[in-house]
């Protein structure tokens, strides 16, 4: 009996350890470059390149604006902004990413500058999720800032 217990148990002990297809190594987003981009081109004022960061349906949310697709977000935050924003800097918080999906918070600062002069100095949080598309391209599908404003209107940070 014990012959037969153990003739039956190496084979399913050999087979066991085998590797199937679906434990390949999976290839995970590349979030520091995803985030590169983002905050390069805020700080090279690309209006273009930073619109082209988000799928056309994506989501964007901060203290005073919902956008519900790439036009909104351009027309409403992109747009306004771009020219005004000077010394984008992001500090990892979290960050995660799989093979068709990735998410990065951080903190944000950054200069205002109107007429050659820092009139603010935003700081906040925000979180970014992408999702690969069918073609191969990471877009921000999801888009939510806050910033740390207190009551007479200055940066808590």
């Amino acid at each position: 009996m014990k012959k037969l217990f153990f003739a039956l148990l190496i084979p399913l002990a050999i087979t066991s350890c085998k590797e199937t297809a679906g434990n390949d190594p999976v290839l995970k987003a590349p979030v520091d470059s995803l985030i590169k981009s983002f905050s390069d081109g805020w700080n090279n004022h690309d209006s273009a390149a930073v619109r082209n960061l988000f799928a056309t349906d994506a989501l964007l949310s901060d203290d005073n604006l919902i956008a519900v697709n790439a036009g909104e977000i351009s027309g409403k935050w992109i747009s306004p902004n771009i020219r005004m924003l000077s010394g984008f800097k992001a500090t990892k918080l979290q960050d995660w990413s799989t093979n068709d999906r990735a998410s990065y918070t951080g903190k944000y600062e950054f200069d205002v500058v109107v007429n050659d002069s820092v009139v603010a100095k935003p700081r906040g949080v925000f979180t970014l999720i992408w999702k690969k598309s069918v073609e191969g391209n990471w877009e921000i599908t999801s888009a939510t800032i806050h910033s740390f404003i207190n009551k007479n209107d200055q940066p808590l940070l």
